[in-house]
C-alpha cells in the first residue's frame, strides 16, 4: 500500500487536504508544522516507508533538501495570488510577496489590473527573510506570504495576508501525488525484482561501466571472492579484482566464454561479454562459479535424470508382510547388508519377492535419496540389453538416438542398480559388466570417453549358486564379484504362517469386509498348499476370490467355490493327501496293534483294557481277532 505524507502549515488547509483526498479516495496521512517542525515529525515517524511527502511552499523545499523521498510541492497558483493581494490593497497599497527560490508569474499585470505595487521576497533563509520583513516596517507595506512571512510581519506591527491554496491546487497536486507514488512503486518492484534475480542465482555476477567502475557485485560473488558489496560498488575492478579481465573486455569489445581463473584462492569458471549501446561499449558483465559447484551441478544433473518414478524404490521392510521367524531372520540379514556398500546376491524362486528385498535394501542405506534402477535382464534381447546397460552416443548404430542416450549404470549414479534375473545376461554383457564393477567406470556404445560412476549393484536369479556355476550360466569371476554378500529367500510354503497376514494385506479396499469371513474358511486350504508361485500366485488368488466373490453363497459352498477360483488348489492339496495317505496308513495301523497289545497286557480284564483305550469291550474283541489273524498270516510259511 502506497503510503502518502502530508504537511500543512495551517488548520484550514489540512481539513481542505483531508476532504480532496477523500474525494478522490486516496489513503493520506496529515500532520501540521512548518519548517523544523515538519521535519522533527517525518523523523519521528514509524511503520512503512515513505512513498510520498507533500507540502506547500518554503517547507516543501525545506523537505525535499533534507530527506531522501519524492516532494510534491503543493504550488500556489495564480488565482491564489490574486486573491491574496485583493485582499492585502484592502490595507495597503504597496504590497511584499514573499515567495521561496522562485519568482512568480504575472506580477506586473497583476499590478495594473489591482492598482497596486508589488515587491517581490525571495526567501533564502529565515534569518535572512526576517531582516527583509523588518526593512519593510517603514515602507508602508503590507505583507502576502506564508506562515514564516506573516509571523514576522506580525513581529513588526506589519499588516498581513496569509497566502491560502486552494482546491483546484490541492486536487491537481494529489493526482500527481499518486501517479508519481505508481510509478515510484513500479521501479521499485522491477529494482527488486533484478535485486531478487541476481542474488537468487548461484553465478556470481560483476558489472561495471565504460570506466571500469563497478555497478553491480551479487551475493554469489561476495561470497565466492570473500568480497563485501558496499567495498566494492563504485570502486574500479582493477583494484577489486585485479585478474578480472573485464578491463579487456572493455577495450576489445570481444566475449570470453568458459574460461578458467584462479582469483582469491579460489578456481572458478567465469564468462566475459561486452555491454554494447549500438556500438558504443557502455560497460562489461562477468558471470562466474566455483569449480567445485560445476562438479556439484554435474551430479545434480544426473539426479535430475533419474527423478522419473521408475527410478524410485518404493518398498521398504515394513512392506515385506509376514511373522514367521525365517522370515525375520532374513529381514534382519538384509537390513545389515543395507549399510555395506557391498554388492549382493539374491537367490529366490519366482515370486519370492526378491525386488521387494532390493528396494527395502536400497530404501535402508545411504543411497536412499539417490536413484533406484531396476532392470530385468531376460526381458530384453541381447543387443538391447547392451545399450539399455552402458548407453550409445550419436551416431553409435542405426536407429540410434540423435543426441545419444544415458546408460542405466550412468542413471543409477549415486544410488543403485538392480539386476534381476541375471542369469539371463549374455556372456559376453557380463565381460562388460564385470568391467563396470571392477573399475566403477562406464564406456558408452560408439562413445570415447569414460564416464566415472558410484553404483551398488544388487543382482537376482531364481536358480542356486550352484546351478550358475556348474552350468556355466555365468562367469566364475563376474560370480564372484557379485557374490559378496548373499542372501537366499524362503519360499511361501517355508513361511506358511504368514499366509493369512498376506490374504488380509492383499484384500481389496472395496469389498474387504465381504472377503474376510470366506477368506477364514478358506485358509486351512491355503495353508495345506505349496504355492509353487509364491506370493505371487497367492497375491492373483486374492484377486480372482474378489471377482468371484459374489459366487460364495454358504459355508458348504467352500469347495465349489475354491473348484471355480481355485480348482488347481484343490487338486494339488486331494494328490498330496493320497500320497500321505498311502504312506502313513501302515505305521498307523502297526501303531494301533502296538497299543492294543500293551493295554490288554497291563490290565486284568478285557473291559480294564477297553477302557483304558476309550473304545467298547466288543470293539477291542474284534479288533484282537484280527491282530491274532494278521500274526498268524505273517507266521506262515511263503509258497
Amino acid at each position: 500500500m502506497n503510503r502518502i505524507i502530508f504537511i500543512s502549515s495551517y488548520k484550514e488547509l489540512s481539513a481542505m487536504a483531508q476532504s480532496v483526498a477523500k474525494e478522490l479516495g486516496l489513503t493520506v496521512e496529515f500532520y501540521e508544522g512548518w519548517l523544523d517542525q515538519a521535519s522533527k515529525i517525518i523523523e519521528n515517524l514509524s511503520g512503512p516507508p515513505i512513498d510520498i511527502l507533500m507540502s506547500r511552499g518554503g517547507t516543501a523545499k525545506f523537505l525535499a533538501e533534507k530527506f531522501p523521498i519524492p516532494v510534491i510541492p503543493v504550488n500556489t497558483g495564480p488565482y491564489e495570488i490574486l486573491d491574496a493581494l485583493n485582499e492585502a490593497r484592502q490595507f495597503r497599497k504597496n504590497i511584499a510577496i514573499t515567495s521561496y527560490g522562485e519568482r512568480y508569474i504575472g506580477l506586473p499585470l497583476m499590478e495594473k489590473v489591482l492598482d497596486i505595487s508589488i515587491t517581490e521576497v525571495i526567501i533564502t533563509d529565515l534569518k535572512t527573510l526576517e531582516q527583509q520583513i523588518a526593512s519593510l516596517a517603514s515602507g508602508n507595506y503590507c505583507v502576502v506570504g506564508g506562515g514564516p512571512s506573516v509571523a514576522y510581519a506580525q513581529k513588526f506591527g506589519l499588516p498581513n495576508v496569509f497566502l491560502k491554496t486552494n482546491r483546484a491546487t490541492l486536487h491537481s497536486a494529489f493526482l500527481e501525488a499518486e501517479k508519481l507514488t505508481s510509478l515510484r512503486r513500479e521501479e521499485m518492484r522491477k529494482s527488486r525484482r533484478l535485486e531478487a534475480i541476481l542474488n537468487a542465482t548461484y553465478d556470481g555476477i560483476i558489472a561495471v561501466d565504460a570506466c571500469g567502475a563497478i555497478e553491480i557485485f551479487n551475493k554469489s560473488a561476495e561470497k565466492t571472492l570473500n568480497i563485501r558489496a558496499a567495498a566494492a560498488i563504485g570502486k574500479n575492478i582493477a583494484d577489486i579484482v585485479p585478474n578480472s579481465r573485464l578491463d579487456h573486455v572493455l577495450q576489445t569489445g570481444q566475449a570470453e566464454a568458459g574460461e578458467l581463473q584462479d582469483t582469491n584462492n579460489t578456481r572458478i569458471l567465469t564468462n566475459r561479454v561486452p555491454v554494447k549501446y549500438g556500438a558504443k561499449i557502455v560497460g562489461a558483465v562477468a558471470t562466474f562459479m566455483e569449480s567445485s559447484k560445476v562438479v556439484q551441478a554435474e551430479h545434480k544433473i544426473r539426479k535430475e535424470l533419474t527423478s522419473q518414478s521408475q527410478f524410485k524404490a518404493k518398498a521398504t521392510f515394513s512392506d515385506i508382510i509376514g511373522i514367521s521367524k525365517i522370515l525375520e531372520v532374513k529381514k534382519k540379514i538384509a537390513r545389515n547388508f543395507a549399510q555395506s556398500p557391498l554388492s549382493i546376491m539374491l537367490y529366490g524362486a519366482s515370486g519370492t519377492g526378491k525386488e521387494l528385498f532390493a528396494q527395502s535394501i536400497h530404501n535402508a542405506s545411504e543411497r536412499a535419496q539417490n536413484p533406484f534402477v531396476a532392470i530385468n535382464c531376460g526381458a530384453l534381447p541381447p543387443t538391447l540389453l547392451e545399450s539399455e546397460l552402458f548407453g550409445y552416443e550419436e551416431g553409435a548404430f542405426t536407429g540410434a538416438r540423435r543426441k545419444g542416450k544415458h546408460g542405466l549404470f550412468e542413471l543409477a549414479h549415486g544410488g543403485t542398480i538392480f539386476l534381476d534375473e541375471i542369469d539371463a545376461l549374455p556372456i559376453e554383457v557380463q565381460a562388460r559388466l564385470l568391467r563396470v564393477l571392477q573399475e566403477r567406470e562406464v564406456l558408452r556404445i560408439g562413445g570415447e570417453s569414460i564416464i566415472p560412476i558410484n553404483i551398488r549393484v544388487i543382482a537376482a536369479s531364481n536358480k542356486s549358486a550352484e546351478d550358475l556355476l556348474q552350468k556355466n550360466i555365468i562367469r566364475e569371476d563376474l560370480f564372484y564379484r557379485l557374490n559378496v554378500l548373499w542372501l537366499e529367500l524362503p519360499t511361501l510354503a517355508e513361511r506358511r504362517e504368514d499366509i493369512k497376514h498376506l490374504c488380509e494385506h492383499f484384500l481389496p479396499e472395496e469389498n474387504k469386509q465381504q472377503l474376510r469371513p470366506i477368506i477364514e474358511k478358506i485358509l486351512p486350504y491355503f495353508e495345506k498348499y505349496t504355492w509353487p508361485g509364491n506370493i505371487r500366485e497367492l497375491h492373483n488368488t486374492i484377486q480372482r476370490l474378489s471377482f468371484f466373490v459374489e459366487s460364495f453363497v454358504t459355508e458348504e459352498d467352500v469347495k465349489d467355490f475354491l473348484r471355480l477360483v481355485a480348482p488347481n488348489i484343490l487338486r494339488a492339496i486331494a494328490t498330496s493327501a493320497e500320497d500321505d495317505k498311502s504312506q502313513i496308513r501302515p505305521q498307523i495301523q502297526d501303531l494301533e496293534h502296538e497299543l492294543i497289545l500293551k493295554a490288554v497286557a497291563e490290565h486284568k480284564t478285557l473291559q480294564e483294557a477297553a477302557n483304558h483305550l476309550g473304545i467298547g469291550r466288543s470293539t477291542l474283541t474284534r479288533k484282537l481277532k484280527k491282530i491274532r489273524e494278521s500274526q498268524l498270516s505273517d507266521s506262515l510259511p511263503t509258497l
